[in-house]
């Protein structure tokens, strides 16, 4: 007599339980690329926004925007003409899904949905000459420059990438600032 050609129940299971192991030990080496990507995709957005605030610059006196990240909380003065990011960059090519921190949307998007926008602008630069590489800060001791690649124009509300963020340097480049302690 001939036996079937079908698997036992324990081979079945067998199976089951190898490949179930094998998931698990996968997973998170899956989740830390997945990480990755979307720390990734929002170093982009941050770029292009970089990209439009140089193009927005030269339009207008070559001084850097003075953008109202919470236009109920203002920082500027009424008049000084202060607008939010996507009312002062959209005619610059900013567009809606540019201002979306994928990982900051995937840990619930509380500042998304607050201020359709996952990025903050720090008003340090605000209304400040742009020239060479330096921007020129003008104080009541006199005007001083800073080297552009020291002032961030754009970073994450919160540290949403692995336990940092992402940030804008006024010199349009971009990188990930780690919060944890490099030595212990």
């Amino acid at each position: 007599m001939k036996s079937p050609g079908g698997f036992t129940l324990v081979e079945l299971l067998a199976v089951i339980c190898i490949l179930a192991l094998i998931a698990s030990l996968g997973t998170p080496a899956i989740q830390k690329m997945r990480d990755k990507a979307e720390s990734t995709a929002c170093l982009s957005n941050l770029r292009q926004i970089g990209t439009a605030v140089w193009l927005w610059i030269p339009d207008n006196g070559n001084r850097f925007p003075q953008i109202e990240n919470d236009p109920a909380n203002p920082v500027y003065e009424p008049d000084d003409g202060a607008k939010t990011l996507w009312e002062t960059l959209s005619p610059y090519g900013l567009t809606t899904n540019t201002l979306r921190c994928p990982s900051e949307i995937k840990a619930g998007g509380k500042y998304f949905k607050q201020f359709t926008n996952s990025y903050e602008c720090p008003p340090w630069a605000g209304d400040e000459a742009a020239a060479s590489g330096q921007i020129q800060i003008y104080r009541q001791g006199g005007t001083f420059n800073i080297p552009a690649s020291r002032v961030t124009l754009a970073w994450d509300y919160e540290n949403v990438h692995s336990g940092g963020f992402n940030r804008l340097r006024a010199d349009n480049t971009v990188s990930y600032m780690s919060l944890k302690p490099k030595y212990k």
